[in-house]
């Protein structure tokens, strides 16, 4: 029995000793994390400085060089990007604290490098084919690099394209919005490559957040620049925003990223907000309906987020509407308060149901 038991204990011993060490590298991996993505942080403004600086500095003395010599300045940032990636990839380099900057510093390159080649040999085009031609040159980096600034961004050069064909004499009509759509959705491939090679997780909340976001305000903006609106008020404006939320909304659904949802309700509540104010069509009374909606949905869901989006817009479309009728200031601040009390009265309710699932 003696034997038995000091087996018992040595294995005992062994067990904390693994536990031990186990500990010890779980915690550096913690603390690894912690400073790559301080480092990312850090190289991201640091390539975003030095690519503007590097800029600047050559526009400072661009007239000393020659045609040759412009080219080749304009160019070398972008070939030395894509050898610092080649050789990256071959030493199986993951740490995102290198892949980061060198996608925004690539990116910075290549519209540079692409508008100076550009002037230097005098090429013609419109303004609307120079933007087109710089997207379309990021890609191959953004791919390369899966940086998130650039990925979550890069929406944005279609908005600025659907703005400037405009400007630049296009009609709006539904080809052009399907050609601005369509160029907007060459970004989604790079962003799923994104989520797919597994970033930190502060890196994948702030890249769902700013993308879902660009993507249903983008989209929205560029619908409502483009399409061929007939309305005569702000309606038309209010249900396009609406559209392109539930686009978002159904996308973030289908590759599983939540966060998408949530920056989508947060566009189509703001885009429901100027409703009490509309009053040709019926888009107040669907504005109501939605919100509502959300606001049983987060019940259910038992969602402080979906509740209080759902239920802060409701109240606002009832109390907005009912200031801008002429009952007495008395009752106004009655309908306020109440307002108020019923939506803490929701979110403690919230929280009361939460607390009953967990137990």
């Amino acid at each position: 029995m003696t034997n038995d038991k000091k087996r018992e204990v040595e294995e005992i011993d062994l067990k904390i000793a693994e536990l031990k060490k186990r500990r010890r590298e779980l915690v550096a991996e913690l603390g690894e994390g912690r400073l790559s993505w301080g480092a990312i942080i850090a190289g991201a403004f640091g390539a975003l400085m030095i690519g503007l600086g590097v800029i600047a500095l050559f526009a400072a003395n661009w007239d000393a060089f020659g045609r040759e010599a412009r080219a080749a300045i304009a160019v070398a940032p972008v070939v030395a990007c894509g050898a610092v990636a080649v050789t990256s990839a071959l030493k199986d380099v993951k740490t995102r604290a290198l892949w980061e900057p060198l996608g925004i510093f690539w990116c910075i390159s290549v519209s540079a490098a692409t508008c100076l080649v550009a002037q230097t040999y005098h090429v013609g085009g419109s303004v609307p084919g120079l933007v087109l031609l710089v997207a379309l040159l990021m890609l191959p980096a953004i791919w390369t690099t899966r940086a998130v600034a650039p990925t979550v961004l890069w929406p944005i050069l279609a908005i600025v394209w659907a703005g400037v064909s405009r400007n630049a004499g296009a009609h709006a009509s539904t080809a052009l919005a399907l050609k601005s759509a369509a160029f907007m959705a060459l970004s989604l491939p790079a962003y799923i490559a994104f989520v797919g090679s597994r970033p930190p997780r502060a890196a994948l909340v702030a890249g769902q957040i700013v993308s879902g976001l660009v993507y249903s305000l983008g989209l929205g903006i560029m619908l409502c620049m483009t399409l061929p609106l007939g309305w005569s008020d702000a309606a038309a404006y209010v249900a396009t925003f609406w559209l392109s939320s539930a686009l978002v909304a159904g996308a973030g659904r289908l590759f599983r990223l939540p966060a998408w949802g949530r920056a989508a309700l947060v566009v189509a509540a703001c885009a429901a907000s100027p409703t009490p104010f509309i009053w040709k069509l019926a888009v107040y009374p669907l504005a109501l309906v939605m919100m509502l909606c959300v606001v049983v949905c987060g019940i259910r869901k038992a969602s402080l987020f979906l509740t209080n989006v759902g239920a802060a817009t409701f109240l606002w479309l009832v109390v907005a509407k009912f200031f801008a009728s002429h009952a007495p200031f008395t009752v106004k601040g009655i309908v306020l308060i109440v307002a108020g009390l019923a939506l803490t009265a929701l979110n403690v309710g919230i929280v009361r149901i939460r607390k009953t699932r967990r137990a």
